[in-house]
């Protein structure tokens, strides 16, 4: 059989391919010793360390952070047992004269004339029953940092907290800081007390807000007060709201301290029939 011109060509062309096609395998098998070489000595050549450890290793395990926790130690007492002891220097009603003149713009005091005299100077002022029951509201600060004391005072004041006696603060029936003690707040540190005279560089992991049984005469609304209180400060400063054994508060917490209340003030109704 004779073979044309297009027919050797076309076998020419087959042969030419697969020369080329083999040539390429060649180099691309050679190169790929030679890499491999070159990444054996280089990896051969590299410290034996802990970063070479954690490049070859397992991935590590991230400590997940964890919010400051307050120790049994660094509380104050907060039990009906240390408000009594307290209690014969916490602010009574009866030592609240509201009919003093108080200066204003319009109406100054004449400072010529002697301060009329309190009636507490006058009568001794009734004795506080004792404290029979404690409800506590701890907001505890989410930062390491704790509430700063600026910012803390600032909180407080605009919920009608006052600084007053046992250098802690109270809320009064009147935002002005008069009328009867409705509950207190507390530093949730020991020893339990502020500094105004160093609050700029003051700091505290927690407050504690108090409230005791018997105490204010409509204790339901003055409860009322101090939750929203708390709830102000924890929002503002990013606390978190804790109850008397340091577990989350929740709102069934916050109806069992109503109940409380209720039960509190059904037991005084009956030891007085």
């Amino acid at each position: 059989m004779d073979i044309g011109l297009r027919e050797w060509l076309i076998v020419i062309g087959i042969i030419v391919i697969a020369g080329i096609l083999f040539d390429g395998w060649r180099r691309m098998r050679g190169s790929k010793g030679k890499l491999k070489f070159k990444l054996d000595r280089s990896f051969a050549n590299m410290p034996d360390d802990e970063g070479t450890a954690e490049l070859l290793g397992p991935a590590r395990v991230v400590e997940r952070h964890q919010e400051p926790s307050l120790d049994e130690e660094d509380l104050p007492a907060m039990s009906a047992r240390e408000l009594n002891k307290r209690r014969g220097s916490e602010p009574r009603q009866g030592d609240l004269n509201l009919d003093e003149p108080v200066p204003t713009l319009l109406n100054p005091v004449d400072e010529g004339k002697p301060a009329p005299r309190k009636a507490a100077a006058k009568e001794e002022p009734k004795e506080l029953p004792p404290v029979e029951e404690v409800l506590v509201i701890n907001v505890v600060a989410r930062e390491e940092g704790g509430f700063k004391g600026p910012a803390l005072l600032q909180n407080i004041l605009e919920s009608g907290l006052r600084f007053g006696e046992m250098d802690i603060f109270h809320r009064h029936e009147s935002m002005a800081g008069n009328g009867e003690v409705l509950f207190s707040m507390a530093n949730g540190v020991k020893p339990g007390t502020f500094d105004l005279d160093d609050i700029d560089h003051f700091s505290t992991r927690a407050v504690s807000f108090f409230l005791g049984l018997p105490g204010p005469r409509h204790p339901k609304q003055a409860f009322d007060v101090m939750v929203a209180a708390a709830r102000k400060l924890s929002h503002e400063l990013n606390g978190e709201l804790k109850d008397d054994q340091r577990s989350v508060m929740t709102a069934q917490t916050i109806e069992h301290y109503r109940q409380r209340i209720v039960e509190f003030e059904r037991r005084q109704l009956t030891t007085k029939r």
